[in-house]
């Protein structure tokens, strides 16, 4: 039920936060939503219930991905467009690095400070407002009339109709990677039957690789852009799930994760990047709202869809099927990238 509270909670609000991106300072909803974060750990003071937990979920949820979207915003408000790849690089890297962290520490606390783990909860919500100090920024939609709302969201639609190559691309492509999720523990647990050790190396290898992978995406090569390359770069996941669907090794499939953690941020910042530069000012929130709900739909759809098939199939059946699926997706891709990266927005102010 938590779990459904945390999607459900990302999904209702992912178009109102946009909306307020639009509308309101976006550092000032930044630090509010530090305070949403707080009140949703505080709740836990008032009682130990299960309506409090999902309660504070709700809260906290919310004011967790108010904190993540307005952080792209300003990124993109206060941050010159031809630094726009480094910024996303570092964005990139410290969310691997706060999910490495997150799961380390966390663990560490609930084991070690069981009784105090509210109180470090709070302590972490308190820091992230005092790093998060509004400043004034310029206003894009400060003369928004009455019909203001309609003629943005024809906008939106607008520029998703130009971008839908891309955004079904990724929406399988993410699909995909939920088998990931669906199949990791199991694999490690009813396939190879190894020790809880290599399935936490396993999961601890994904963001390792995508800190190392994240350089590399700013260096040489792959300094400028390259669609192309990109696109063909999709076709390494194929060996990549191969090796989880046919090796029999743990020590393998550690390694392969730490690889396709490499891969990931070398396709993804460009891509992230170009997104962010093509988004106009006026209706970056509502378009990346949007987006969230469209891409976040794949995670229950295709979850679904992998836990049905582990009723019919064994865990590497259905991997090395995503692998081969993996092959005329990269065929899409090399279509839809290139196109998606000669689009420029008229107007984006």
């Amino acid at each position: 039920m938590v779990v459904t509270i945390y999607v459900a909670t990302m999904l209702i609000f992912s178009f109102p936060i946009g909306h307020m991106i639009d509308r309101i300072n976006n550092t000032a909803l930044n630090f509010l939503s530090s305070f949403m974060l707080i009140a949703g750990f505080a709740l836990l003071f008032a009682g130990e219930g299960i309506f409090y937990i999902y309660g504070a979920t709700a809260l906290s949820v919310f004011g967790l991905e108010m904190k993540l979207d307005t952080f792209s915003a300003i990124i993109k408000k206060h941050i010159p467009e031809g630094s726009f790849k480094k910024a996303n690089s570092f964005s990139y890297a410290a969310t691997s690095a706060s999910e490495l962290l997150g799961t380390l520490l966390g663990g560490l606390s609930i084991i070690y400070l069981r009784y105090y783990f509210i109180f470090v909860l709070l302590a972490v919500a308190l820091a992230t407002a005092f790093l998060s100090l509004p400043i004034s920024e310029e206003k894009y939609n400060a003369n928004a009339g009455e019909n203001a709302m309609i003629v943005e969201m024809k906008e939106v639609m607008s520029l998703l109709k130009n971008i839908s190559g891309i955004l079904i691309l990724a929406f399988f492509i993410n699909g995909l990677f939920i088998s990931l999720d669906t199949y990791s523990s199991g694999l490690f647990d009813l396939v190879l039957k190894s020790s809880a050790i290599y399935y936490t190396a396993f999961t601890t290898c994904f963001p390792l690789g995508m800190m190392a992978g994240t350089p590399v995406a700013n260096v040489r090569y792959f300094k400028k852009e390259r669609p192309l390359t990109i696109a063909l770069m999709l076709l390494l996941f194929s060996p990549l799930i191969m090796v989880l669907a046919l090796s029999r090794s743990p020590l393998a499939d550690v390694i392969d994760a730490f690889a396709i953690g490499l891969v990931l941020p070398i396709i993804n910042i460009p891509i992230q990047t170009k997104l962010m530069a093509v988004i106009p000012h006026r209706v970056y929130g509502k378009t990346m709202g949007f987006l969230k709900i469209f891409m976040s739909g794949a995670s229950p759809v295709m979850g679904s869809v992998f836990s049905t098939l582990a009723l019919f199939f064994s865990i590497p059946a259905v991997l090395f099927w995503v692998s081969v699926l993996v092959v005329p997706l990269t065929a899409y891709g090399v279509l839809v990238i290139p196109k998606f990266f000669s689009y420029n927005a008229a107007g984006k102010g």
